[in-house]
This record gives C-alpha cells, structure tokens and sequence, in this order.
C-alpha cells in the first residue's frame, strides 16, 4: 500500500462532517440545471440572470460552459453532445458579487436553453434567477416575475445507483388555461458517456403512474414538457413526485419548473436526494469503548466496496507485551492485492470478510437514505506466533462514518 493511500485514508477520516454539502455552500465545480433566452408555451420571455459570490480573501477566475438543450426524440432520447462546451471566463474580485444579465447573450450569444457548468479556482456560490420578462400586474403594469435556482454541486447530483425525488409535480389538462403545468429538467454531468436514467412519476400516496428511461449524451440537457401528460396523467393535480434514478453513466442534475397556465408564473421545485452511500471516500469512526476511538477509511464503488484502511486498538493482549496495542486493517475488494470479499444482503446491508497473515476480520455494513453508514467490523488476531504480540485476542468494533469525498465523475 502506498504512502499516499495511507495519507489520503488519515485525511478521509478527519474530515467527517456530514454527508453532503448544501447548494449554497461555495464550491469549485457547479452545474445550473437550466438556463434560458426563449420564449414559453403561452409567450413568455424568460431571460436568466446569474449572482458569483467569491467569499474567498483572493480574485478568482470562472469558467462558464454552456450546454445547449437537445429534444427527446421518440425513444426518449435527448443525444446532444457537450462534451466540448462553449466558454466564457470572469473574475470575481474578493468578497464581491458579480452581476450577469441576461447571460446566454451576454456571455454566449446564444439564444435558447440549457444547463451551465461552473468551474473555478477558488470556490464560490452561483444563484441563478430565470424571470418572466414581459409579465404585467392585474392593472396592466409592465413587471417581471420568475423563480430563482441555486448550482448544484457534485454531492448533490445523482450518481449511478442512486435516487432524487422531486415533489410539487403538478398535473392540468393539456391546452389548460387553468391549474399547473410542470417541466422536469435531466442534465447529465458526464462528458465521457451516455447516461440512462429511469424517472418514475408517483402520485401522493406513492403508487406509480408510470415510469420509463430517458437518454442522456454526453453532457447533454433536456425538458421534459408537460411531463405529467409524457406519463399519460391529464388530471389536475399538485402533489406528484418524480423520482429520478441514474442507471448507467451520470451523475445527473435535476429539477423543475411549475409553471401557473393562467398567468404564466413559475416556480421551481429543487431535488431531494436519496442514497446508499455510494461513490466516494468516507470516513470512519470506530469506537473502543465509551470515551475511545480510532479511524478508518472506506471507498465505495457503485455501492459496492472497493478499500477498506483502519487502525484498531486490540485490549487483553498477553503479558510482556503491552495490554492494549494497534493493529492496521487494509481490505481490498477489487485489486491484484484483493484479500477481502463483499456480499449485498437481501435487506440491503453488505457483509464483508477478509484477512491478512496475522488477522482475519468479518462485518457489516448498513447504508441510510442521507449517505451516511454505520456497521460492525470483528477483528480476530491469529493463534501462537502468527498472531505476534496478541494471539487469539478477538475484539468488535461498532463504526459510522460519512463521505468525506466524493469520486468525481468520468472526465
């Protein structure tokens, strides 16, 4: 194993501090689900604008990509290709807010649809407001009315095995000038591949309506109009929820607009995401007792472990050697060095065993619906002079743990 595994272990497990990080929490890399210079069903003028916030001590450079909307076709397709997007680069000065308007001509010159992907050097925090722009009041006065969508990060999008589920659906008649339409945004963050998601529209006591799989290219942004009506659901209706999961490629960014038929005002409905830990380093707190512990690390891989490291305190071990002493753990499940095994169980969990020359170990892994974990790990010392300084000691470890990193997607 090398040094760098090791550090990079020591790094994962301090860094526990929750599972994901929030839309609004500064980052480097950062995807708008949705972006636009068009007009609506009913002639709406919708223009984005963007906010940079550089919290930071320092100027920073942005790089904005815009990832133009390709339309499902018949086998709910959508394969554009944004794998070489167009830029366009900014400085934020420190702890300023830079102002883009009307950002698809201003930046691109474009007009249409699309995603954005952010990148900078620094981390910073983008909200983005799409607007009605030729709106009027109930007396005929010219204003403005829209929805404003925060970025999305790499925690917050949907990685393969993984599910967003997206409330506030709503449902009217086709050619309705009354109740709520809604739009359901898919945009894939993979430049490498395509991406399949599956998204199953479910109504409020959660039987579903229908379901089917949708195709992604490469970076590529779609709308789903009327997405009710796409799922053969005309009713009027405010409480759907789309549930969003990527089967293949991603991850995926998701979201909608609802969008008032008498008047055209719209709203949007961001995701919520449900996940077994999947898809990143997280780290581990193992405890040896009411007021001990130790650390480790444990790397998933499309919800299947692939490395295990920890460092466990063995208590009892035989005289003259000292009572209590560390023993390292290092499991691999998938490499030439593999000495470990995983197993999913029919209730989720996941048994892993494995050993070493001197140790064998066996647990359980649990997985929660916030990306958080927690198991058991026994550790199982040798018998005679295999075991070294503490033959035949056996000692379990209760553990939880967070992800720390999330492996990024394909390049």
């Amino acid at each position: 194993m090398s040094f760098a595994k090791l550090l990079a272990s020591a790094l994962a497990a301090s860094a526990i501090v929750g599972a994901a990080a929030f839309a609004d929490t500064p980052a480097t890399t950062q995807w708008l689900v949705t972006s636009a210079k068009a007009t609506g069903a009913l002639g709406e003028q919708f223009v984005t604008s963007l906010r940079i916030v550089n919290p930071n001590a320092a100027a920073t450079a942005v790089d904005l990509y815009f990832l133009p909307a390709s339309p499902l076709d018949a086998n709910n397709a959508a394969l554009g290709d944004n794998s070489n997007p167009a830029r366009a680069t900014v400085t934020v000065t420190a702890g300023q807010t830079l102002a883009i308007d009307d950002l698809l001509v201003s930046r691109f010159g474009v007009a249409g649809a699309g995603g954005v992907r952010i990148e900078s050097r620094l981390p910073v925090s983008v909200l983005s407001q799409t607007l009605n722009a030729n709106a009027r009041s109930a007396s005929g006065i010219a204003g403005t009315y829209g929805f404003a969508i925060p970025a999305q990060t790499l925690d917050q999008a949907v990685s393969v095995g993984d599910t967003a589920y997206v409330p506030y659906i709503s449902s009217a008649p086709d050619g309705a000038t009354t109740g709520y339409r809604t739009n359901l945004f898919l945009l894939s963050a993979n430049s490498a591949v395509q991406t399949v998601v599956n998204v199953r529209l479910a109504r409020a006591d959660g039987t579903t309506i229908d379901q089917f799989d949708f195709t992604l290219g490469k970076s590529s942004q779609t709308q789903i109009n009327r997405v009710a009506s796409v799922f053969g659901y005309s009713a009027s209706d405010t409480n759907l929820t789309a549930w969003v999961t990527v089967k293949s490629g991603g991850p995926v960014v998701t979201g909608a607009s609802v969008v008032d038929n008498a008047i055209g005002s719209i709203s949007y409905s961001p995701p919520f995401k449900v996940f077994a830990p999947n898809n990143g380093a997280f780290g581990l707190v193992f405890s040896d007792g009411p007021y001990d512990f130790s650390t480790g690390r444990l790397d998933l891989i499309s919800g299947t472990p692939d490395y295990l490291a920890a460092s466990l305190v063995l208590d009892g071990c035989p005289s003259p050697n000292p009572s209590a002493q560390s023993f390292p753990v290092q499991a691999w499940f998938s490499t030439n060095q593999k000495n470990s095994t995983a197993a999913r169980n029919p209730d989720g969990s996941i048994t892993v065993s494995g050993g070493s020359s001197g140790a064998t170990w066996t647990g359980t892994i649990w997985g929660y619906v916030d990306g958080t974990l927690s198991g058991t790990l026994t550790y199982v010392r040798a018998s005679g002079v295999t075991g070294t300084t503490c033959p035949g000691v056996t000692k379990t470890f209760p553990f939880s743990g967070a992800r720390a990193m999330a492996f990024p997607p394909n390049p």
